[in-house]
């Protein structure tokens, strides 16, 4: 019977997911679905198939090409629908889990019997160096924590395939993936308990990615929607409520600039809504920079 599931979507780069496969393998109840989201027949799908000719032919992976490029979100969910696990984990085509620890945090979920999700953390990598960010923690255990500040990889998360159906799986946005996978589960009341390790190796890298373009407005407003539908599940403080409009003020801007260019109209609302709401130092350095991005005609997001 297996236990779990891993799933790796792959796009771009054949070269490289053969390694992250490798460091799946746990154990005999376990599986690994490679999600080829490449496009059937094209070269880098055709290379990737050839490189994993051997695990394809033995059995030892789920290799499912798809027909055309869907985005990471979409190729998730096929893979989770082929899923015989109880549990479900992901891992990025680049990255690898850290010996050991993918079954040390399936044993610790295990035990948690009242959680539906656990995440867990990351060790980053830049050139085949280690390096230290603010991004390698799994933020935000309870719904409020996480809408006010959370932080969360893909890979980070191994959930219960019964709450993965729950919610629907992954939403169809080609940026924050992860953030609105979480998001859904709050607003269905999910738990989320934290093994308090690093589990993978994140590879920062400039090479293909499975969600094409960089940094898509859509992503962010799909968040802004999420984040406003959970404000009604947890209590907040004026503070936080202000905290939370300005960010969501902010995207909006972004995509009135998107929308209509730097006119005198997308000033006044930068001026009314952004600059006005402004309360904490950080706020200020963000509404200053915004200021600064208005004035040279730099857009951070795109359509």
């Amino acid at each position: 019977m297996i236990e779990l599931s891993i799933i790796i979507p792959t796009y771009g780069r054949a070269t490289k997911i053969k390694h992250a496969i490798q460091s799946a393998f746990i154990h005999s109840q376990s599986e690994v679905i490679v999600v080829d989201d490449n496009g059937q027949g094209s070269a880098q799908q055709l290379k990737t198939e050839s490189i994993l000719a051997e695990l394809i032919n033995s059995k030892k992976i789920t290799y499912l090409p798809l027909l055309k490029n869907v985005g990471g979100g979409v190729a998730r969910n096929i893979g989770i629908r082929q899923a015989q696990g109880k549990y479900i984990t992901f891992l990025d085509d680049d990255d690898v889990f850290i010996p050991g620890k993918l079954i040390e945090k399936l044993n610790y979920f295990k035990q948690q019997v009242h959680f539906e999700i656990c995440c867990s953390h990351m060790q980053v990598e830049e050139n085949g160096t280690y390096v230290l960010t603010n991004e390698d923690l799994f933020v935000g255990q309870h719904a409020k924590h996480f809408l006010l500040s959370g932080s969360c990889y893909t890979s980070m998360i191994m959930i219960k395939k019964s709450a993965l159906e729950a919610i629907g799986g992954f939403c169809d946005t080609p940026y924050l993936q992860d953030h609105t996978l979480l998001l859904k589960a709050f607003l269905k009341n999910q738990r989320v308990c934290v093994f308090p390790q690093r589990v993978f190796v994140h590879r920062i890298n400039q090479g293909a990615s499975i969600t094409s373009g960089i940094r898509p407005i859509a992503g962010v407003q799909l968040r802004c929607k999420l984040e406003k539908a959970l404000t009604a599940q947890v209590t907040l403080s004026a503070a936080e409520r202000n905290a939370l409009h300005y960010r969501w003020d902010c995207i909006k801007h972004h995509n009135n600039v998107l929308e209509h260019g730097r006119n005198l109209a997308v000033f006044r609302f930068l001026i009314e809504k952004v600059i006005w709401r402004t309360r904490t130092r950080q706020q200020c350095y963000e509404s200053l920079k915004l200021l600064a991005k208005f004035f040279i005609n730099y857009q951070y997001y795109s359509k």
